[in-house]
């Protein structure tokens, strides 16, 4: 589902990043007679009536990357189902955010749940904090009646798949606290203090859940992945699932090449190691790349402890200026 067809993305970006106009209202107007086939590819429940997809079409709203973070692909934000959704003696509309890259065959897009209150405040928080590079950057208004009709819910999701394509490309936004805590931030936060109090289990579910989003987001080989990678394979050790945890342990280290002077990468081959040993695998070639690194590998420190010193002192995981 898009508000921009394959054939005309370049164009409409182009449009987003130059014109002074309203970009999300013409987009919606220049669709207006395309709205029949889109409401047929978003999954729409309003009081307890779902309808599901028609047909599937390819035809997320993309977003290039220049490489400006190694292992980052074309960034694809797609709402995929809206919800109304009753909380006491109020309602709201839920909206589920698919964000993956693009050429990903093996891996599953991660989702988000957001209202229209959690959009409304990124949006006040980024025009606060970049106000010029906020200023043609076109947020669809609030309504004071017509909020759950399906039209006005399918336009919303057009507007937020194109709002949040446009913050990707102005660099300082894209890499601002205040959107990587709306996507995934806090919620990476909250794993690391569940790992904190040895609620294994808790921290598994969210570290899983917001994982394929911080990869699609800063690429696949930042240090924050790493370590959140890192942070699976402990758990999945302390459950007592072996398998997993060598899983997660060897997709962190294939995210950093031999010659890494990555903080985590000695005490991740030490783990390494160990769970190999643990499930009689393989580990000679471990062993030689922890040899090959001699002292450049710098102090041997138990994983656990180079996690939490790096999420206490890196201000990316707790949003601090």
């Amino acid at each position: 589902m898009s508000f921009i067809r394959d054939n005309r993305i370049s164009r409409g970006l182009k449009q987003a990043l130059d014109s002074v106009e309203d970009v999300q209202d013409r987009f919606l107007a220049e669709e207006e007679e395309e709205f029949e086939n889109f409401s047929e590819n978003l999954t729409l429940k309003i009081d307890n009536q779902e309808v599901p997809k028609q047909k599937h079409e390819k035809n997320s709203c993309i977003v290039n990357v220049k490489g400006d973070n190694p292992g980052t692909r074309a960034v694809i934000f797609e709402v995929i189902k809206a919800e109304k959704v009753n909380e006491g003696r109020s309602s709201f509309v839920q909206y589920t955010l698919s964000i993956g890259s693009e050429g990903e065959r093996d891996s599953t897009p991660g989702t988000i749940e957001k209202r229209y209150s959690d959009f409304s405040a990124l949006n006040s928080k980024l025009k606060k904090k970049f106000p010029k590079e906020m200023e043609h950057i076109s947020f669809p208004g609030k309504l004071v009646i017509g909020n759950f009709t399906s039209e006005t819910i399918a336009q919303r999701s057009r507007a937020f798949e194109q709002y949040l394509t446009h913050i990707f490309t102005v660099d300082c936004l894209r890499f601002s606290d205040e959107f990587k805590d709306f996507l995934y931030q806090r919620k990476i936060q909250e794993g690391i203090e569940r790992l904190q109090k040895n609620d294994f289990s808790h921290c598994v579910s969210i570290m899983e859940k917001y994982l394929p989003v911080q990869e699609s987001i800063q690429g696949n080989q930042h240090s924050d992945v790493v370590c959140t990678l890192c942070v699976l394979s402990l758990c999945h050790q302390k459950l007592g699932d072996r398998e997993a945890a060598l899983k997660y342990a060897e997709s962190a280290l294939s995210c950093m090449n031999i010659s890494s002077t990555d903080c985590f990468l000695v005490p991740l081959l030490h783990h390494t190691i160990y769970l190999c040993w643990l499930l009689s695998r393989e580990k000679s070639h471990l062993e030689a790349r922890l040899a090959h690194l001699g002292d450049k590998g710098g102090k041997s420190e138990e994983l656990i402890t180079v996690i939490l010193n790096y999420t206490k002192f890196d201000s990316v995981w707790y949003g601090e200026n």
